[in-house]
Protein backbone atom coordinates (compact mmCIF):
# COMPACT_ATOMS: atom_id res chain seq x y z
CA UNK A 1 0.00 0.00 0.00
CA UNK A 2 1.27 3.38 -1.05
CA UNK A 3 1.58 5.87 1.87
CA UNK A 4 -0.73 8.96 2.12
CA UNK A 5 0.30 12.00 2.87
CA UNK A 6 -3.26 13.19 3.27
CA UNK A 7 -3.41 13.66 7.02
CA UNK A 8 -0.85 15.82 7.15
CA UNK A 9 -2.98 18.62 5.31
CA UNK A 10 -6.34 17.58 6.72
CA UNK A 11 -5.23 16.32 10.60
CA UNK A 12 -1.80 18.14 11.64
CA UNK A 13 -0.32 20.86 13.92
CA UNK A 14 0.10 22.51 10.35
CA UNK A 15 -3.60 22.27 10.09
CA UNK A 16 -4.33 23.44 12.87
CA UNK A 17 -1.46 26.83 13.49
CA UNK A 18 -3.74 27.44 9.62
CA UNK A 19 -7.19 27.04 10.76
CA UNK A 20 -5.94 29.39 13.75
CA UNK A 21 -4.89 32.15 11.42
CA UNK A 22 -7.76 32.00 9.76
CA UNK A 23 -9.67 32.67 12.33
CA UNK A 24 -7.75 35.69 13.90
CA UNK A 25 -8.21 37.02 9.90
CA UNK A 26 -11.79 36.11 10.06
CA UNK A 27 -12.58 37.48 13.70
CA UNK A 28 -13.73 41.36 14.33
CA UNK A 29 -11.76 43.43 16.64
CA UNK A 30 -10.02 39.82 17.66
CA UNK A 31 -6.65 38.63 18.79
CA UNK A 32 -3.83 39.21 17.14
CA UNK A 33 -2.26 36.45 15.05
CA UNK A 34 0.89 36.76 17.61
CA UNK A 35 -1.07 36.31 20.89
CA UNK A 36 -2.97 32.95 19.07
CA UNK A 37 0.40 31.19 18.28
CA UNK A 38 1.71 32.43 21.65
CA UNK A 39 -1.58 30.44 22.97
CA UNK A 40 -0.81 27.74 20.91
CA UNK A 41 2.56 27.47 21.59
CA UNK A 42 1.79 27.58 25.48
CA UNK A 43 -0.69 24.90 25.05
CA UNK A 44 2.15 22.91 23.91
CA UNK A 45 4.32 23.49 26.01
CA UNK A 46 2.50 22.91 29.37
CA UNK A 47 1.50 19.54 28.16
CA UNK A 48 4.27 16.96 28.85
CA UNK A 49 2.05 14.79 26.32
CA UNK A 50 1.62 17.12 23.85
CA UNK A 51 5.42 18.58 24.01
CA UNK A 52 6.64 15.27 23.79
CA UNK A 53 4.63 14.77 20.84
CA UNK A 54 4.74 17.75 18.66
CA UNK A 55 6.93 20.83 20.17
CA UNK A 56 6.13 23.89 18.59
CA UNK A 57 9.63 23.51 16.70
CA UNK A 58 8.42 20.11 15.32
CA UNK A 59 5.15 22.21 14.10
CA UNK A 60 6.96 24.86 12.60
CA UNK A 61 9.25 22.37 10.88
CA UNK A 62 6.14 20.70 9.33
CA UNK A 63 4.47 24.19 8.24
CA UNK A 64 7.77 24.39 6.49
CA UNK A 65 7.72 20.95 4.96
CA UNK A 66 4.59 21.74 3.79
CA UNK A 67 5.58 24.65 2.33
CA UNK A 68 7.98 22.87 0.40
CA UNK A 69 5.32 20.55 -0.90
CA UNK A 70 3.24 23.41 -2.27
CA UNK A 71 5.45 24.90 -3.91
CA UNK A 72 6.00 21.66 -5.97
CA UNK A 73 3.73 21.20 -9.07
CA UNK A 74 3.95 18.23 -9.11
CA UNK A 75 2.45 17.36 -5.67
CA UNK A 76 -1.17 18.91 -6.82
CA UNK A 77 -2.22 15.60 -6.89
CA UNK A 78 -1.80 14.70 -3.46
CA UNK A 79 -3.28 17.95 -1.64
CA UNK A 80 -6.67 17.83 -1.07
CA UNK A 81 -9.22 20.65 -2.77
CA UNK A 82 -10.42 21.74 0.89
CA UNK A 83 -6.56 22.33 2.23
CA UNK A 84 -6.07 24.43 -0.96
CA UNK A 85 -8.99 26.16 -0.57
CA UNK A 86 -7.98 27.36 3.21
CA UNK A 87 -4.65 27.61 2.47
CA UNK A 88 -5.68 30.35 0.15
CA UNK A 89 -8.28 31.98 2.79
CA UNK A 90 -4.91 32.03 5.24
CA UNK A 91 -2.50 33.43 2.64
CA UNK A 92 -4.85 36.15 1.86
CA UNK A 93 -3.22 36.74 -1.62
CA UNK A 94 -0.09 35.90 -0.79
CA UNK A 95 2.11 32.87 -2.32
CA UNK A 96 0.86 30.00 -0.31
CA UNK A 97 4.29 28.01 0.20
CA UNK A 98 5.88 31.59 1.12
CA UNK A 99 3.03 32.47 3.34
CA UNK A 100 4.09 29.16 5.15
CA UNK A 101 7.12 29.96 5.55
CA UNK A 102 6.23 32.97 7.23
CA UNK A 103 3.88 31.38 9.82
CA UNK A 104 6.55 28.93 10.70
CA UNK A 105 9.52 31.53 11.38
CA UNK A 106 6.57 33.12 13.29
CA UNK A 107 6.16 29.61 15.61
CA UNK A 108 10.16 29.96 16.16
CA UNK A 109 10.90 33.39 17.13
CA UNK A 110 7.40 33.13 19.91
CA UNK A 111 8.50 29.90 20.97
CA UNK A 112 11.86 31.39 22.06
CA UNK A 113 9.85 33.08 24.71
CA UNK A 114 9.00 31.58 27.99
CA UNK A 115 5.66 30.93 27.86
CA UNK A 116 2.68 33.89 28.79
CA UNK A 117 1.35 33.90 32.00
CA UNK A 118 -2.60 33.62 32.56
CA UNK A 119 -2.96 37.10 33.71
CA UNK A 120 -0.41 38.51 30.94
CA UNK A 121 -2.25 36.96 28.06
CA UNK A 122 -5.89 35.16 29.20
CA UNK A 123 -7.03 32.02 28.18
CA UNK A 124 -8.66 31.76 24.73
CA UNK A 125 -11.94 29.65 24.24
CA UNK A 126 -10.46 27.09 22.08
CA UNK A 127 -7.62 26.99 24.97
CA UNK A 128 -9.96 26.21 27.71
CA UNK A 129 -11.91 23.75 25.39
CA UNK A 130 -8.03 21.74 24.70
CA UNK A 131 -6.79 22.41 28.30
CA UNK A 132 -9.89 21.75 30.55
CA UNK A 133 -11.93 19.55 27.68
CA UNK A 134 -13.89 17.90 30.53
CA UNK A 135 -14.41 21.12 33.15
CA UNK A 136 -15.63 22.61 30.12
CA UNK A 137 -17.93 19.60 29.06
CA UNK A 138 -19.44 19.43 32.68
CA UNK A 139 -20.86 23.07 31.85
CA UNK A 140 -23.78 21.79 29.79
CA UNK A 141 -24.39 19.09 32.45
CA UNK A 142 -24.90 21.82 34.85
CA UNK A 143 -27.09 23.87 32.72
CA UNK A 144 -28.98 20.55 32.37
CA UNK A 145 -30.66 21.48 36.15
CA UNK A 146 -32.02 17.79 36.65
CA UNK A 147 -29.69 17.58 39.77
CA UNK A 148 -30.43 18.47 43.58
CA UNK A 149 -26.82 19.28 44.23
CA UNK A 150 -23.30 19.28 42.37
CA UNK A 151 -22.31 16.54 44.12
CA UNK A 152 -25.15 15.07 41.80
CA UNK A 153 -24.51 16.91 38.94
CA UNK A 154 -20.30 15.33 39.50
CA UNK A 155 -21.36 12.05 39.74
CA UNK A 156 -23.87 11.38 37.01
CA UNK A 157 -20.90 13.08 34.34
CA UNK A 158 -18.28 11.19 36.06
CA UNK A 159 -19.71 8.19 36.72
CA UNK A 160 -22.10 7.64 33.04
CA UNK A 161 -19.96 4.94 32.11
CA UNK A 162 -19.96 3.18 35.28
CA UNK A 163 -18.31 0.26 35.90
CA UNK A 164 -15.78 2.00 33.16
CA UNK A 165 -15.43 5.14 35.18
CA UNK A 166 -11.73 5.62 35.68
CA UNK A 167 -11.75 6.66 31.47
CA UNK A 168 -13.32 9.65 33.17
CA UNK A 169 -13.11 10.42 36.64
CA UNK A 170 -9.30 10.25 36.07
CA UNK A 171 -8.92 13.19 33.45
CA UNK A 172 -12.04 14.89 35.27
CA UNK A 173 -10.41 15.17 38.47
CA UNK A 174 -6.46 16.12 36.94
CA UNK A 175 -8.49 18.94 35.02
CA UNK A 176 -9.88 20.17 38.58
CA UNK A 177 -6.64 19.75 40.25
CA UNK A 178 -4.73 21.54 37.43
CA UNK A 179 -7.03 24.20 37.69
CA UNK A 180 -6.96 24.55 41.43
CA UNK A 181 -2.67 24.98 40.98
CA UNK A 182 -3.06 27.42 38.32
CA UNK A 183 -5.63 29.89 39.27
CA UNK A 184 -5.57 30.30 42.50
CA UNK A 185 -8.37 32.82 43.30
CA UNK A 186 -12.37 32.32 42.33
CA UNK A 187 -12.14 35.65 39.86
CA UNK A 188 -9.80 34.04 37.43
CA UNK A 189 -11.86 30.87 37.71
CA UNK A 190 -14.87 32.76 37.09
CA UNK A 191 -13.55 34.19 33.72
CA UNK A 192 -13.27 31.26 31.87
CA UNK A 193 -16.25 28.58 33.34
CA UNK A 194 -19.00 30.54 35.29
CA UNK A 195 -20.05 27.70 37.38
CA UNK A 196 -16.20 26.96 38.79
CA UNK A 197 -15.06 28.40 42.41
CA UNK A 198 -12.36 26.69 44.29
CA UNK A 199 -14.52 25.35 46.51
CA UNK A 200 -16.76 22.99 44.29
CA UNK A 201 -13.37 22.04 42.10
CA UNK A 202 -12.21 20.11 45.72
CA UNK A 203 -16.37 19.30 46.47
CA UNK A 204 -16.17 17.39 42.77
CA UNK A 205 -12.55 15.95 43.50
CA UNK A 206 -13.65 14.77 46.55
CA UNK A 207 -17.16 13.37 45.38
CA UNK A 208 -15.36 11.39 42.84
CA UNK A 209 -12.70 9.80 44.84
CA UNK A 210 -15.32 8.95 47.47
CA UNK A 211 -17.11 7.13 44.51
CA UNK A 212 -13.60 5.25 43.14
CA UNK A 213 -12.44 4.26 46.54
CA UNK A 214 -16.59 2.90 48.01
CA UNK A 215 -17.30 1.46 44.38
CA UNK A 216 -14.29 0.33 42.61
CA UNK A 217 -11.41 -0.44 45.88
Amino acid sequence: MQPSPTAVFIESPASQLIDIAIRVQETVDGPTLDDEIRRYNRTIRNSWRANWNCPPFTAAALLDLVGEVVSSPTSLASRPQAFQEKLARAADGMDPAEYLHTLAGMVRIIDREPPASYDELPMSRWELAVTFPHLNGFTAEMMDGGHATFADAVTSYGTNEHPYCVEVVVPFTTEAQRALVLFPDDRSLGRYISWISRDRLRELIDTLNDHMQREHS
